[in-house]
């Protein structure tokens, strides 16, 4: 898989509470993206516990890892977060969620994954796992809320991903970014 990552700290801070981890394996790639609640040093720290949980538990069932996660940032400003695995030889990724990360995906069939309310650290809701189909050369948009919720993945934003998937990300960054939250948004392909 191909990446683009814009991951910059809230305007005036040199600290992002925002996170992410891409582990690629043999078949399967796992993507998470982390943002831990509120911004700078406190933030940073229940994000990079996150990211630490997931290095350690990345085998397990999405679900089992967000659980882990619950565990690690007790104690912690908690974090909302969000798992994507995407396994090449089953064709097949699978979603999980907690909190308000978005994901977009541009895929031949309909594919809409859904997060559930809560705090990764103080409210985890029941999990739930989403599993579709996957098919080489989907494009997948994760991004924080420092990401603005204007943000639309119409047919001219999605045309440009015969660019370069930095590209997009760095659009995505400039056109839908916040400058009073920290942004992070990564696009796969």
């Amino acid at each position: 898989m191909k990446f683009g990552i814009v991951h910059r700290p809230k305007s005036g801070r040199n600290v992002s509470g925002d996170a992410y981890l891409i582990k690629e394996e043999k078949e399967v790639t796992l993507i998470c993206l982390v943002d831990g609640l509120g911004s700078g040093e406190a933030a940073a720290e229940a994000a990079q516990a996150a990211i630490r949980c997931v290095e350690i538990s990345s085998t397990l069932p999405l679900s089992d890892i967000l659980a882990k996660c619950h565990q690690a940032l007790r104690g912690t400003r908690g974090a909302v977060m969000a798992l994507l695995r995407i396994s090449f030889a089953e064709g097949a990724m699978t979603f999980a969620g907690v909190g308000n990360i978005g994901i977009r995906v541009r895929s031949t069939a309909p594919i809409k994954p859904i997060s559930r309310n809560g705090i990764v650290g103080y409210r985890l809701p029941r999990l739930q796992e989403f599993t579709y189909p996957y098919t080489p050369g989907d494009l997948f948009v994760l991004h924080t809320d420092g990401i603005s919720s204007r943000f639309i993945l119409n047919d001219a934003l999605w045309a440009k991903k015969a660019q370069d998937v930095q590209t997009l990300a760095d659009e995505i960054a400039r056109n839908f970014g916040k400058d009073n939250d920290d942004v992070t948004v990564l696009v796969a392909r």
